[in-house]
């Protein structure tokens, strides 16, 4: 892999792999293309775990069922227009589809991942550790092995702003409407990942409060002020909302 690697582990259970990723040193390995992108130093251990995760797509009624070893180009393949968007934006070379899986990407937690937000708006739930009971995406903290992700086969839409279509984009929004309510995601170059759940018909209280928390995960660089990408994500959510 590269030379700071000492050794490579296969534990026999979810439980062993936690405990040995507490180890000085070590980190989970299934995919790996960040890993070996990032070439971290300071790694001396790779916990390998693709023998305890699957790779299955099977679809659920309206919900899709992944396992978290399934990689973006897999995926790409058994998804709708909307999702495969998403699939391709956050990841746009197919040697790095090959390689990175859904579980990966969603653990590695990129507000610039389009992957990412779009999944937080179409409500995913995510199985950890294979737990019988999953949770909500925005609820993850982030411990445990994610095993299976459950994606609603919904409508839910994405739009980028970047300079380059094979560029990252600096703003992200992803938009799920219902008869009921709003659901929407928000991220790009952020410091997070923004999700939010509202009634179809929210207050001007409710708006501003939003938007103001929108301004707030974005940071002054060469795209723009925070300001300017509110504007930009209000412009966005007011077309998407509308044409939903």
């Amino acid at each position: 892999m590269w030379s700071s690697i000492e050794q490579i582990l296969k534990p026999n259970s979810f439980s062993e792999a936690l405990i040995l990723q507490k180890e000085n040193g070590a980190v989970l390995f299934a995919g790996g293309s960040y890993l070996v992108a990032q070439k971290e130093r300071s790694i001396s251990t790779l916990i390998d775990i693709n023998h305890l995760l699957d790779t299955e797509i099977t679809k659920n009624r309206s919900v899709l069922l992944i396992g978290a070893a399934c990689t973006l180009q897999e995926l790409l393949g058994s998804v709708d227009s909307g999702l495969a968007k998403a699939i391709s934006s956050s990841c746009s070379s197919k040697n790095i589809r090959n390689q990175r899986t859904l579980g990966g990407e969603i653990a590695q937690a990129r507000p610039d991942s389009d992957l990412l937000v779009y999944l937080y708006a179409a409500e995913a739930q995510l199985q950890i550790n294979a737990a019988d009971n999953p949770i909500h995406i925005a609820d993850w903290n982030g411990d445990g092995i994610i095993t299976v992700i459950q994606i609603p086969l919904n409508n839910t839409a994405l739009e980028r702003v970047t300079v380059l279509d094979s560029a990252p984009a600096f703003v992200i929004t992803a938009v799920h409407q219902t008869a009921e309510h709003i659901t929407l995601a928000i991220g790009g170059k952020a410091t997070r990942i923004l999700y939010c759940k509202t009634p179809l018909a929210p207050d001007e209280g409710q708006i501003k409060t939003f938007m103001d928390k929108v301004e707030s995960i974005f940071t002054e660089d060469h795209f723009g002020s925070p300001a300017y990408k509110r504007q930009l994500v209000s412009n966005l959510l007011t077309e998407m909302v509308v044409s939903a």
